[in-house]
């Protein structure tokens, strides 16, 4: 009878430790799903910032960053193309009827093609640009494709003959994988010359917990890229090597955010890493504001550099301005329907303004350039 009782006791203190570290790591590690990541139609805001000592490296399990100092200066928006409506040799590459796995879930502007070099070496007489790159998107990966260049106003597409992977889905803390690329675009139709991308990536989920930045705080998993790119360029029976540099990507990524909520980028030279980019999720504070109804609050321009025209309903408004750490820069009142403010004054930087009438208050961001 003992030795049941004590067994159904170690039992119990078994099921309870169970229950309570499944707990810890069920609250305290999120996994990133293929329903984390953006699809078609999706418009993104990032805030790019300056602050090059960053430190990008510190990382591991149950670690909190705080990046809440970021300065901000500028923002980049994302739109994430749906292929409907695209040049029938890019559909055809890349569209609904395209082989399975070139089948593209949408598609951006690529500007890291290195098109300044290839004009250096090719002597050419047509015009480079528009590149965009493809990408799938399954419940197990998201692949790279391919691409599509504009020669001389046409769309061409360059499928990757090798699909490099950029997420092997689900992440989770301790994952790691290895992906390459492989391009080989034959120029003979335009030139007799071939271009051939070569790529390797690897990828490790290195760390997980929270992180804060000016947007907000997050559970997080962090991300590490290391990609490495060859590309060369044949012509004339002579082989070019292009110059391109060792990128990492450091990425933090949360549930349903759809976009890392920081991502930072280096290059490395001759084994030292330089921070090439800095960029977080934000709310778009850069979309131009005019006035749509009298009660609804509107400034503009955004950014503004030495006045903001603030436009409300009818009635005395109290006016004030704030830092985003709450401290008060500018107090005022205005009885018109539209004021000009002066913010000529004001530190470059990000601010809130609060407009309070008639027992009701709104408040919006913008941008001091």
């Amino acid at each position: 009878m003992y030795l049941r009782v004590l067994f159904n006791f170690m039992k119990t203190i078994a099921l309870t430790l169970f229950l309570a570290v499944n707990f810890y790591f069920v609250t305290g590690q999120i996994t990133i799903e293929d329903t984390d990541l953006p699809v078609a139609k999706d418009t993104l805001v990032s805030s790019q910032a300056v602050n090059f000592a960053i430190d990008y490296a510190s990382t591991g399990p149950d670690y909190q960053w705080d990046f809440s100092s970021l300065s901000f200066l500028s923002q980049i928006t994302r739109i994430y193309q749906p292929l409907s409506g695209v040049p029938i040799l890019i559909n055809m590459a890349y569209g609904p009827f395209a082989v399975t796995k070139y089948r593209s879930s949408y598609y951006m502007p690529y500007m890291d093609l290195p098109l300044g070099q290839i004009a250096q070496i090719l002597p050419i007489n047509f015009d480079l640009d528009d590149v965009n790159q493809y990408t799938r998107k399954t419940t197990t990966r998201l692949n790279l494709v391919g691409y599509s260049i504009g020669i001389s106003g046409q769309g061409v597409p360059m499928k990757s003959d090798t699909i490099e992977t950029k997420y092997v889905l689900p992440l989770n803390y301790g994952d790691e994988y290895f992906s390459t690329g492989y391009t080989n675009f034959d120029l003979s139709q335009f030139i007799d010359a071939q271009w051939i991308q070569k790529r390797k990536r690897h990828t490790v989920v290195d760390g997980w917990g929270k992180i804060t930045t000016p947007y907000g705080t997050f559970d997080v998993l962090r991300v590490q890229h290391r990609v490495e790119e060859t590309d060369t360029i044949g012509y004339n029976g002579t082989v070019f090597g292009l110059e391109i540099p060792v990128v990492y990507e450091y990425e933090w990524l949360a549930k349903n955010e759809k976009t890392p909520i920081l991502r930072i980028t280096t290059s490395e030279i001759m084994g030292n890493e330089t921070v090439v980019s800095i960029e977080y999720k934000d709310l778009d504070y850069l979309s131009t504001t005019t006035p749509k109804a009298p009660n609804q609050l509107a400034i503009y321009p955004n950014p503004a550099s030495d006045e903001l025209i603030v436009s409300w309903q009818e009635g005395m408004k109290n006016c004030t301005i704030h830092q985003l750490d709450g401290t008060l820069v500018k107090q005022f009142s205005f009885a018109s329907t539209t004021q000009s403010i002066a913010v000529d004054d004001l530190t470059p930087g990000m601010y809130l303004i609060q407009v309070e009438c008639n027992g009701q208050s709104a408040r919006m961001p913008f941008v001091k350039k």
